[in-house]
């Protein structure tokens, strides 16, 4: 009779406080924790760029101030490279870090992101891509308006993703055989803990030539916000082909997201 009580008490408390049960999955206990972390850390640069148009849209003056601005943007993010003002005519007009100033007047009209938020008016979360500074990374850009609503351009910050994601990862340990890797919605990898992988295209990339299970999983990936599979790919530092199994689940941001997938070697 103990041990029926027993029993029903871990099944009440399993089904109460599932993660630490013994029966939780650790990949998925593991992916909860840095989906939660990954979506915490972009929200919170959502907010602060938000912040940024806002003051800036206000029109203060003089310039500096709004340098100002831009520099408090970036400022704490280990992961930035530049923040900026771009006006309504696609120029970067103020650039910060001193670095970067440089870029200052550069037309950006053409570039996609630019061209996107200049038609829609809309914040962006954007793919990976080469920036005017010459660099690849992807930028969180968001409309500025003016006191009287009229659209006056976008406050940019430009990002190297790895970079943001070692900040997600800090005092995360992974377990032999297990690794992480973010796709954005093309199926590229904006960050892998197996390095080879970095900025892959797994639908595209020769390097997964052969590897139809991947490559059908990660479609899967940028369609479905959460699931699992499994699949076959080397080990890494190897050639050695292992079976590996993934569970993924989504960090949202504007109209875009990451999935972040957690990747284990099974027998």
């Amino acid at each position: 009779m103990k041990k029926v009580i027993l029993g029903i008490s871990v099944i009440f408390l399993c089904s109460l406080f599932p993660l630490p049960c013994l029966s939780a999955d650790p990949a998925a206990v593991l992916l909860d924790e840095i989906a939660s972390k990954t979506a915490s850390t972009l929200k919170t640069i959502d907010l602060d760029i938000s912040k940024a148009a806002k003051i800036i849209g206000e029109g203060i003056s003089p310039a500096t101030d709004m340098r100002r601005a831009l520099r408090d943007l970036c400022a704490g993010k280990s992961y930035s490279v530049d923040c900026s003002f771009i006006n309504a005519k696609g120029l970067m007009e103020i650039v910060e870090p001193e670095k970067y100033r440089k870029f200052e007047g550069t037309n950006l009209k053409d570039q996609a992101v630019v061209s996107r938020i200049r038609t829609t008016r809309r914040p962006v979360f954007s793919q990976l891509f080469t920036a005017a500074e010459g660099l690849q990374g992807i930028v969180f850009e968001y409309p500025v308006f003016s006191p009287k609503k009229e659209f006056a351009g976008s406050v940019s910050l430009f990002v190297v993703p790895e970079l943001l994601m070692q900040e997600v990862l800090k005092n995360v340990k992974l377990g032999p055989g297990t690794g992480i890797t973010v796709v954005q919605p093309d199926g590229t990898n904006v960050y892998a803990s197996d390095p080879e992988q970095a900025r892959l295209n797994v639908l595209k990339s020769p390097e997964y030539k052969g590897f139809g299970e991947l490559r059908q999983m990660v479609a899967r990936i940028v369609k479905e916000k959460e699931d699992t599979g499994t699949y076959r790919y080397t080990k890494p530092g190897t050639e050695k082909v292992v079976k590996k199994s993934a569970i993924w689940k989504t960090a949202p941001l504007c109209d875009s997201y990451w999935r972040i997938v957690i990747t284990t070697e099974t027998r």
